[in-house]
């Protein structure tokens, strides 16, 4: 991990595979344990490399609790917990140590949950979609880098947020995984083409 690093995220199968899954694992403790490290996880769940949801939570658990950040779909969630509804899911990660649980929907948006606070809906706009391939790690990009922006990239700030404070940055995550998903491959969008989309232009860096 570079020194004087702020963000470490991590997820899909190198995350939850053996045997690097303890390196990646021990890396996140690690920096979880340091308190000024932002850590985001996303488990990225492959069903047909999971063989069960039951051992898909196995594998999957010990990443939310090293996590401020856990983010998933909600395929991911319904594949995982068949018998809870989704806000139940988001709560459970929740008591098991995340600060904040996003559920993405693909053209239904994303829900945000955080702590005790309603649960926070942010729709998608309309796109014509070429191809998903990449949408999700595109939200991501777009969530970490808005949170940054927005100085809310340190776990101690992000745990003072109620779930409306993180309204604007999950729409920033969602407008970067829309422009994705209009062309095809795994290609996110450059800066100027996500600026030149963004709902609201204030608050943006320079570049």
């Amino acid at each position: 991990m570079p020194a004087g690093s702020a963000i470490l995220h991590f997820g899909s199968i190198a995350s939850w595979t053996a045997p690097g899954d303890r390196h990646i694992l021990d890396l996140a403790s690690r920096m979880r344990g340091r308190g000024d490290v932002l850590v985001s996880y996303d488990p990225n769940v492959r069903p047909r490399l999971l063989a069960d949801p039951d051992s898909g939570r196995a594998a999957v658990e010990p990443g939310v609790r090293l996590a401020h950040i856990a983010k998933a779909s909600e395929e991911d969630l319904a594949w995982l917990y068949p018998d809870r509804t989704l806000p139940e899911v988001a709560r459970l990660w929740l008591r098991l140590g995340a600060t904040v649980v996003i559920v993405t929907g693909g053209a239904n948006g994303a829900d945000v949950f955080l702590g005790t606070d309603p649960a926070l809906h942010r729709p998608a706009p309309a796109v014509t979609v070429a191809d998903t391939v990449g949408a999700g790690d595109a939200f991501t990009a777009g969530l970490l880098a808005s949170l940054s922006w927005h100085g809310l990239q340190s776990p101690a700030l992000l745990g003072r947020c109620h779930a409306g404070d993180l309204a604007d940055v999950v729409d920033d995550a969602i407008t970067v995984a829309a422009l994705a998903c209009e062309r095809p491959g795994a290609d996110p969008p450059t800066f100027a083409e996500f600026a030149s989309r963004r709902p609201r232009q204030a608050g943006l860096p320079g570049r």
